[in-house]
């Protein structure tokens, strides 16, 4: 064999081992038709026989250029649909929101209309109470000495016999912004409740009804007290815990709870004449009052 012979036997050899190592490379690249096309041309240039090397390592280098470009490519596409996941997944919490927040308003409006239409049967109950119409009158013993009561202390409450109504000024009954009675109301509040406690008042009931003027409730104490009464802070929740505590002097005085109501009406039942935008009428309608009518 010939210098010539022996010289293509081993760049055979060579073109064949390249040929594997190139034929691997290329069954990595997933399919690319860049990296494809970039193989065929070295696998014709091998298959020739004629390999020149500078221009195999150029097509190589390309070739893992490629292949490193398609890679980051790749990684590119995996980072948008992660985002793409992500964003789907905010869009169906962003939907569960809008849906629990869609049910919390439906459910407020319904609670809403609940409280309003409480409210509503309350202001007629309390127009047919200030009318007269709670029920039979009080035995005319009890009125009398209501009304004797109300002698002693002329400043404090007056008395309707016809409604059977004792309206209590919530300024000398009350300090401001407080639901503590003060000490003279509270001595009337306990005679009144001993007149009630008799045997031929037995079976009146007496509903005690806290209003309020427009002022809203700023001060910090007032505030502080209704929470902790877990009343709302506002008039309503000031007229509601003036009529508890009126409440609570009564049935310790031997008032049976079952014989009570109490209820708040905020500033919603001025006294007729008695205008907010004045002290005066402020005045009047800071009140407590307490309707006596005949139970069964």
């Amino acid at each position: 064999m010939g210098a010539r012979d022996w010289k293509s036997d081993r760049e055979r050899t060579q073109v064949r081992t390249e040929r594997l190592k190139i034929g691997k490379e290329i069954t990595m690249r997933r399919g690319s038709v860049v990296v494809g096309l970039v193989a065929v041309g070295v696998l014709g240039m091998l298959s020739t026989g004629c390999v020149d090397q500078k221009k195999y390592d150029a097509v190589l280098l390309r070739n893992r250029e490629q292949d490193k470009l398609l890679q980051e490519k790749d990684a590119d596409i995996a980072r948008l649909q992660e985002r793409v996941e992500a964003m789907q997944a905010r869009g169906g919490d962003a939907q569960r929101l809008l849906d629990e927040k869609d049910k919390a308003l439906a459910e407020a409006a319904r609670e809403r209309d609940e409280v309003r239409k409480a409210f509503n049967e309350l202001m007629e109950a309390y127009k047919r109470l200030a009318a007269g119409g709670g029920g039979a009158a009080i035995p005319e013993q009890v009125a009398i000495e209501i009304e004797q009561l109300m002698r002693e202390y002329p400043n404090l409450f007056e008395f309707d016999r016809a409604t059977g109504r004792l309206r209590f000024a919530s300024d000398i009954t009350f300090d401001s912004g407080s639901n503590a009675v003060k000490p003279e109301a509270r001595t009337a509040l306990a005679k009144l409740a001993a007149i009630l406690s008799s045997d031929v008042a037995k079976k009146i009931h007496a509903t005690i009804i806290g209003h309020t003027d427009t002022d809203p409730v700023k001060k910090a104490t007032t505030i502080a007290l209704l929470k902790e009464l877990g009343k709302t802070t506002n008039n309503m929740g000031l007229s509601i815990a003036r009529a508890e505590s009126v409440a609570e002097i009564l049935k310790a005085g031997g008032i049976e709870a079952a014989r009570i109501i109490t209820q708040g009406m905020g500033e919603s039942q001025p006294i007729p004449g008695a205008d907010n935008r004045t002290p005066e009428g402020k005045a009047k309608n800071r009140r407590v009052e307490i309707f006596l009518a005949m139970g069964a």
